[in-house]
């Protein structure tokens, strides 16, 4: 099913007459052309219009009119909160759907201003929508998994005593644009020793020490789809302690992994991986939820987390990603994507080594 067709049927549920698109992951789901300034408006028959400036309009036109859209130049060149009155007028369009957990507070009294359509909230309708991904998705994302892990397995040799983690953090989003990456799904993190006990550590200029933990938690994006792994290595040594506590994290990410299934809920796969830290003593050093979807956005839902009550569904993707983070002395993260193809098996995505190495 086409998009056009699938954002036309969840219109019809809606029960209005059309949608309103105008924020940048919404837009590019529904036309699969990326960074668009304008906006587009989805008739709930299935008729797709497409308002764009000059900078646009060749390339959105062919990427867009081939699945049924309507591509047009407004007049004056740009786009204003008046020119989808015309679409409202050649349709009919009575109630109009806006993206009202993502539209401006001013532009939506903009719109409501200009248009004579009743603006009705959309709610999570696209959120739920894009849940479920298709092949291309898929695709895009195991692509840019590809690219992310050959830069990885690049810069191994590179993290070692002495080199710095802002640096070493550079030069891994560097191999990823290198090998085709478009841009990061999200800034990298690249933390050692003490600050790898920071989930969401911003790399710094602090050189790695012999008996260090690197956690490295970063992402490749082809086609606006981003991808998400993290991986922990040891620098020159392991500790007894060190080791014990990666076994931990590794056998909770492998519960986690096995507990996802079609039809589980959220919270239920977020507690076989908690259950195996919390009875291994570290409980308390595990506060994050266990994982999420990604897409568009590199947090999407469906979640994986001690209060999501919402059961996977066949086509969603999902990363587990338990972790222990002790204050001062580091932290391990192990994280990976897994599909849930539509026959009920599970694929994961990530290829790179999860066993603990020692560089």
């Amino acid at each position: 099913m086409r998009r056009l067709e699938k954002i036309a049927a969840t219109i019809k549920a809606l029960g209005v007459d059309a949608v309103l698109l105008t924020g940048q992951e919404n837009l590019q789901y529904a036309t699969t052309f990326p960074h668009l300034e304008g906006f587009a408006v989805i008739t709930a028959d299935g008729k797709g219009y497409c308002y764009t400036d000059s900078r646009y309009i060749e390339a959105a036109t062919k990427v867009m009119e081939p699945q049924g859209y309507t591509v047009v130049e407004p007049a004056g060149s740009y786009p204003t909160f008046a020119t989808p009155q015309e679409v409202i007028d050649q349709c009919g369009i009575k109630t109009l759907a806006f993206e009202d957990l993502l539209m401006p507070v001013h532009d939506y009294e903009m719109y409501k201003k200009a248009l004579s359509a009743e603006l009705v909230p959309v709610g999570n309708a696209f959120e739920i929508l894009r849940e479920v991904k298709d092949q291309s998705e898929i695709d895009a994302i195991t692509r840019a998994q590809r690219i992310a892990e050959k830069a990885l397995h690049e810069l191994m040799p590179k993290i070692k005593v002495g080199a710095y983690e802002d640096e070493l953090a550079a030069e891994l989003e560097y191999l990823m644009k290198k090998y085709g990456s478009e841009a990061v799904s999200f800034s990298t993190i690249l933390v050692s020793g003490p600050n790898s006990s920071l989930p969401h550590g911003v790399p710094t200029h602090r050189a790695i020490e012999d008996g260090d933990f690197v956690t490295i938690d970063f992402g490749a994006k082809i086609d606006g789809y981003g991808s998400d792994m993290t991986r922990t290595f040891a620098v020159g040594h392991a500790t007894e302690e060190m080791k014990k506590i990666y076994q931990i994290v590794l056998d909770a990410q492998l519960a986690g992994i096995e507990g996802l299934a079609v039809g589980v809920p959220g919270c239920e796969v977020d507690k076989a991986a908690r259950d195996v830290i919390e009875n291994a003593g570290y409980g308390k050093y595990f506060g994050h939820g266990l994982g999420h979807s990604l897409g568009l956005n590199i947090h999407e839902n469906p979640r994986a987390s001690r209060t999501y009550q919402g059961a996977f569904k066949a086509g969603n993707i999902i990363t587990i990603e338990p972790g222990i983070y002790i204050p001062g002395m580091g932290g391990v993260r192990i994280e990976d994507m897994v599909y849930l193809a539509e026959d009920g098996t599970k694929v994961n995505l990530t290829e790179f080594p999860k066993e603990l190495i020692i560089l």
